[in-house]
């Protein structure tokens, strides 16, 4: 067994990559069989399922892999018989009009070949092959009867980065009663003994790992950026996330903090900061109501809010030389009212309008350097937490914390702008690795060493599909799970260690870096 505590644990260490490295097999990406045979596929080509029964694409602009035209007009319906994924899907395709038919889905276009499905009668009903990745250098695959069916790869049309996808995806809503069978991994654990407090310190580092990896990220928007607005963007990606992370991209690409601070003059009144602020985001959406006639039907308060609103914008439209979003940018689709665009969008809003003089990142900066007491006891560290939050967590808004929808029913009480989860999830996505990148670049030890205790002592987000999986996949029940994943810390490390092994085709179970670190002599 691998001595994990000879690793680095000075803060954010690269002890997990420097693990995997030496379980070189699994590095290496070997060409291996599967050892549990169908798990590892059940999770990654489910995946894959859910996706396109999901539709977790960009529908518009679709084509197949020889260059048609697609169109989807119903996915089709699960298949848990023999046979194609799929039945009953209907689209559209350049030159052949509507057709009707079956789906196959796989990870790669080449498992058609290694499934021999081109043998199996079968599949002859199959009229379109859904896949991940085309690894096949562009070509489609041929049925039985040696025709050519048209293909799709999902990967250039997904609706957000993939890893997003599966954090969100509910697998077990989709895949129904088929059991989670626990891996080499929890087989290895109960047979050397291997105490929970070792595969703690295994998710330590791996948990380290996904912020290094996410400050990566970050590291490189800042190559031409003010922290200032990077963290702005990264925030709006969040807030985004997972149906609307493009269009809210792009929204801070055209309104950024300084944009609204040249809108609002010195000495400006809280309220009337808030309403600006609004009116140049939900009006660079493409949000705002076409025009005043549009309101009438509305409510006597949504109308003077909207009013209000609508002339600020009116004032501001003609000073701003770029194109605004259209309400067709934006998705509605599978979001709780709660969470629609539209209070986000208010939310960053008055976020934004009350730390403009200084900046909502030298704001956030000021927390971590000034507060030295979240070492000291639970109170102290409670109390930095609430600090950091309470700007997110008590946003309200006259209107819209009584409202999901303009001009909607008017809630009798009001309803946050962002959640709990949301912002905790700002705060151990972005937050964090962006500070990271910051005390690393002006070589600030301490803000790191701030960073790391309280990323290590945060507690875990609600489970997710993937950590429930990971969950009994490692510890065999979710009550072991429970009691070791008692940190975001933790959490993270299983979503780093299914993306790199659980979710990955091409490694099985018995070359997993955790099984392999367990074996180590």
């Amino acid at each position: 067994m691998l001595d994990i505590e000879s690793f680095s644990t000075e803060n954010f260490s690269t002890a997990y990559r420097n693990i995997v490295a030496m379980c070189s097999a699994a590095a290496r990406h070997e060409n291996i069989s599967f050892i549990l045979e169908g798990t590892e596929k059940l999770i990654k080509e489910e995946l894959v399922r859910c996706i396109w029964f999901g539709q977790h694409i960009e529908k518009k602009n679709l084509r197949t892999d020889d260059g048609l035209r697609l169109e989807i007009l119903s996915p089709g319906w699960w298949n848990n018989e023999e046979g194609p994924d799929f039945k009953h899907a209907e689209f559209f395709l350049e030159g052949k009009g509507l057709i009707r038919g079956s789906v196959e889905i796989h990870v790669f276009a080449s498992d058609w070949i290694h499934h021999k499905h081109e043998n199996q009668k079968t599949y002859d009903a199959v009229c379109l092959h859904v896949v991940m990745w085309n690894d096949l250098k562009g070509r489609c695959v041929k049925n039985f009867s040696g025709k050519v069916i048209p293909q799709i790869t999902l990967s250039l049309y997904l609706e957000a980065e993939l890893d997003e996808i599966i954090e969100t995806i509910d697998v077990g809503s989709y895949i129904g009663n088929k059991q989670v069978i626990p891996g080499y991994c929890n087989l290895e654990m109960r047979k050397q003994k291997i105490t929970q407090q070792w595969i703690g310190g295994f998710l330590d580092y791996a948990g380290d790992e996904r912020i290094l990896q996410k400050a990566k990220k970050y590291e490189k928007w800042i190559e031409n950026k003010p922290f200032e607005r990077v963290l702005y963007e990264a925030i709006m990606e969040s807030l985004g996330y997972k149906n609307n992370k493009k269009p809210f991209l792009m929204l801070a690409s055209l309104v950024t903090a300084e944009t609204i601070q040249s809108f609002v003059p010195e000495y400006t009144p809280a309220q009337e900061k808030k309403i600006i602020a609004q009116s140049l985001l939900l009006g660079m959406a493409g949000l705002l109501p076409l025009n005043e006639e549009e309101t009438k039907r509305f409510d006597d308060e949504t109308i003077q809010y909207f009013d209000r609103i609508f002339s600020t914008w009116q004032g501001i439209k003609p000073k701003i030389h770029q194109t605004p979003l259209t309400r067709e940018s934006w998705s509605y689709t599978g979001i709780r009212p709660a969470n629609f665009p539209d209070r986000r969008i208010v939310a960053i809003a008055n976020i934004l309008s009350e730390h403009l003089d200084n900046g909502l990142f030298r704001y956030i900066l000021r927390i971590f350097q000034k507060r030295d007491d979240t070492k000291k006891n639970t109170r102290g560290f409670k109390s930095f937490v609430n600090e950091f939050l309470s700007p997110f967590l008590e946003t309200h808004d006259a209107y819209w914390s009584y409202r999901y929808t303009p001009g909607g029913k008017k809630l009798n009480k009001p309803q946050k702008l962002l959640g709990k989860e949301r912002t905790s999830n700002i705060f151990v996505n972005v937050i964090i690795p962006v500070m990271l990148v910051y005390a690393r670049k002006h070589n600030d030890k301490a803000l790191e060493e701030r960073l790391h205790y309280i990323y290590r002592n945060y507690t875990p987000h609600p489970s997710t599909s993937v950590t429930k999986f990971m969950g009994t996949r490692i510890f065999g029940t979710s009550m072991v799970s429970n009691k070791v994943i008692h940190s975001a810390r933790r959490q993270q490390g299983l979503y780093q260690l299914f993306k790199d092994f659980c979710e990955n085709d091409t490694i099985s179970c018995n070359k997993c870096a955790l099984y392999a670190a367990m074996n180590k002599e």
